[in-house]
């Protein structure tokens, strides 16, 4: 017998994790790393995994696991992300972790007898939003990162990365070390989309192939201050010279996606922070973040390199010095060293998945993520797929984020139904 998932059901336990953040619900949902409101949480999914008679333990990078432990040699994983952005949605990485509590939940009702463990995961700090350490939890745990390379982040109030840790786990990022994965025979995580490619297509299911290219940039514009009076032509803005850049960027992405009927690469200033907030004053510097994806790498590559070229070419015409720093790109993320190829997920598993969705008379396509999830720090290491289900107007990393219950459940049926074909092959 199997259960069809009720997306009432998922909706509230998806409420029900949302209550542990810092901000009201109508301010959406805020609950970042090595915090009082993760730590609540953890303790809370302890609570229903324990319940659920699963084997319950946190890793040494604070990721929470729950076991159904069969004795098998081999586990199929499921689960996603628990924290959020600040002022986030109640979906993004929640479902992926209460979908995979629900699928335990459902497969033990009905007395399942798995052949393999089946593990409920949910990752810390995936987002990177206090400390810049995206997917810290995943990439610790496969081995992708070196903790000591984090060693010298901080967060917005000047704490360090190790005291945070050290005020939750009692030691630090020098105690943190990878796991075996040789027990993996497959993980697969559940998502919103976080786009609004499966809306459009009136799409049930989306089949992820892979994670797009991304590359992400610190740029610093140092001007000179002077006062607002200032009337000489020789200013050397740098607000004024960041908007040039800016719309010679925006010219250069509308340029690559105008023949195309989705876009081709998409660019995000999404961190902007002036010297200087005098209205009176010309501010001495600004620092800004750039996002580039693409579902090609050498078009992503394209775009930074040009937009580059033109940061050059104009601050030597105006006289204001550039900074250019890396901050990742999507193999770092998933500690490979080939930046030419995107993050690739088992074909196998993508059939699996296809075929799930079949069997439940639902809609599909197979499509990138333009997001990157902790599956990037899996996939190069074992079998890993990913399911997706629409996003409402593709809004994500906003307190509007929303999926309808109904859609919710069709990818809970999706999960439950290819771990369990996975579990029988």
């Amino acid at each position: 017998m199997k259960l069809k998932t009720v997306g009432i059901d998922i909706q509230h336990s998806l409420d029900y994790l949302a209550r542990f953040s810092l901000t009201s619900s109508k301010a959406g949902v805020s609950r970042l790393p090595w915090t009082l409101e993760d730590a609540k949480a953890v303790e809370s999914l302890k609570d229903v995994l324990t319940e659920m008679g699963l084997n319950v333990s946190v890793d040494s990078a604070n990721n929470l696991w729950g076991v159904w432990d069969v004795g098998a040699n081999k586990s199929i994983v499921i689960g996603s992300h628990r924290d959020s952005v600040p002022n986030g949605g109640t979906l993004d990485g929640a479902l992926g972790v209460m979908g995979a509590i629900e699928v335990i939940r459902q497969l033990k009702a009905t007395h399942y007898k798995p052949h393999h463990n089946i593990e409920v995961v949910a990752w810390n700090d995936e987002e990177g939003a206090r400390f810049g350490t995206t997917l810290f939890g995943s990439r610790i745990y496969t081995g992708a990162v070196s903790p000591s390379s984090l060693g010298n982040k901080k967060d917005g109030q000047s704490i360090s990365i190790d005291k945070a840790i050290s005020n939750v786990m009692g030691y630090g990022l020098d105690e943190m070390i990878p796991c075996n994965l040789s027990r993996i025979l497959a993980y697969i995580e559940l998502h919103i989309e976080q786009g609004p490619i499966l809306e459009l297509n009136n799409c049930q299911i989306g089949v992820v192939s892979r994670v797009n290219a991304q590359f992400r940039k610190r740029i610093s514009v140092h001007g000179v201050r002077v006062h607002g009076a200032y009337s000489g032509f020789d200013r050397i803005d740098p607000i004024f010279g960041s908007a040039q850049i800016w719309s010679y960027l925006q010219s250069l992405i509308e340029q690559s996606n105008e023949d195309s009927y989705y876009p081709q690469v998409v660019a995000t200033i999404g961190q902007i922070d002036v010297a200087s907030h005098l209205i009176n004053a010309v501010p001495p510097d600004i620092t800004w973040s750039l996002d580039i994806r693409s579902n090609e790498v050498a078009l992503a590559q394209e775009v930074i390199s040009e937009l580059e070229s033109y940061i050059d070419n104009l601050s030597k015409k105006v006289g204001f010095l550039t900074e250019i720093e890396k901050i990742d790109d999507h193999a770092v993320l998933a500690g490979v060293s080939d930046v030419s190829r995107p993050i690739v997920f088992d074909a196998q598993l993508q059939n699996i998945i296809c075929q799930a969705a079949k069997d439940n008379h639902y809609s599909y396509q197979i499509m990138p993520s333009w997001a990157g999830h902790d599956a990037m720090a899996m996939a190069p290491r074992v079998p890993t797929a990913m399911i997706f289900v629409p996003s409402h107007k593709g809004l994500s990393h906003t307190p509007e984020e929303w999926t309808a219950p109904e859609e919710l459940a069709r990818g809970v049926d999706v999960l439950r139904d290819s771990v369990v074909n996975t579990d029988e092959q």
